[in-house]
């Protein structure tokens, strides 16, 4: 398995202008909305609580010549930018979009594309719409496995099956959110969602330390990457959000995720040494702070009551 690493140029591969910019991006995403109504991140929802609410599932676009895949800068999104970045051929055949081709979060051109009015979406050349992070990516990692450089799979059974176990405990207990509707969070929702009330926001916190712990545990020590010494899907799924919580560290409630966490730690700095890993999370920080910095920094201890 070729682990070669790629040129700054490479790592962009072939997004849109308003994933490279991201100040584009942000006004861009926002269309419609004001500063106070966008919410990101656990499953990249953006978008007016009424809007949120509605039932009504629209049927998919026409199908293309190929596949379309729209996503915005988040966490959970970034599993895609990060095996995107890992093999660039996949940006000849995959068409990289964001809410913003299609009228913005709250628009109904958008509510075409995605029926849970949430980031990401694909929508297949065969005419499938597909959401959910983890479908997509093992979509993508099947249909284009020849075009891989990296497929991220795992050389042993043992590998395939801790890397899942990875991806499971982050996707169920650290990002994920079971229901789409308003005031409704994930554990790692505990830093940046102001109208978490406190008593959640205290348990939330304990348990996404709790997750952390097991994450640590459950790291191969010997390292340098999840599983071994190949990239596995367990990489690419828990690097975005470690990265974005790690990059948010000085300003958050939960503070450094890597102290007391050495395995955890080595992990993160090793990756963050691949420019193809860290230009992701670049991205991410930089819609993190355009849409939530002031609610990252406003968030203490105290509100833990």
């Amino acid at each position: 398995m070729s682990r070669a690493r790629h040129s700054s140029r490479d790592i962009e591969f072939d997004l849109p202008g308003a994933l490279d910019d991201m100040a584009g991006l942000a006004s861009k995403a926002a269309i419609g909305h004001g500063a106070r109504d966008v919410e990101v991140f656990g499953n990249g929802r953006q978008g007016r609580p009424a809007e949120r609410q509605s039932c009504d599932v629209q049927p998919p676009p026409a199908a293309s010549k190929k596949d379309t895949v729209v996503i915005i800068s988040t966490n959970n999104p970034g599993r895609l930018m990060l095996f995107a970045a890992l093999n660039p051929k996949l940006g000849e055949v995959i068409d990289w979009k964001t809410p913003a081709d299609y009228g913005g979060f709250g628009g109904d051109e958008f509510a075409k594309v995605s029926p849970q009015k949430l980031c990401p979406v694909a929508l297949t050349a065969g005419g499938l719409r597909l959401f959910e992070s983890d479908v997509i990516l093992s979509y993508v990692a099947d249909k284009y496995a020849p075009l891989l450089e990296n497929d991220c799979r795992g050389p042993t059974v043992e590998a395939r099956a801790l890397s899942a176990l990875l991806v499971r405990v982050h996707d169920m207990y650290i990002s994920g959110t079971n229901c789409s509707q308003p005031q409704f969070f994930s554990n790692q929702a505990v830093f940046y969602k102001a109208a978490m009330p406190g008593p959640e926001r205290a348990a939330r916190l304990k348990d996404l330390l709790k997750q952390l712990d097991l994450v640590e545990s459950l790291l191969l020590p010997a390292g340098p990457y999840c599983v071994g010494d190949a990239i596995s899907f367990a990489d690419v799924v828990l690097y975005p959000t470690v990265a974005m919580m790690q990059d948010q560290a000085a300003a958050s409630l939960v503070g450094s995720i890597t102290e007391g966490r050495p395995k955890l730690a080595a992990w993160l700095a090793h990756c963050n040494a691949d420019p193809r890993f860290r230009g992701v999370a670049d991205k991410i920080k930089a819609f993190v702070d355009t849409f939530l910095g002031k609610a990252v920094a406003g968030i203490t201890a105290k509100g833990c009551g």
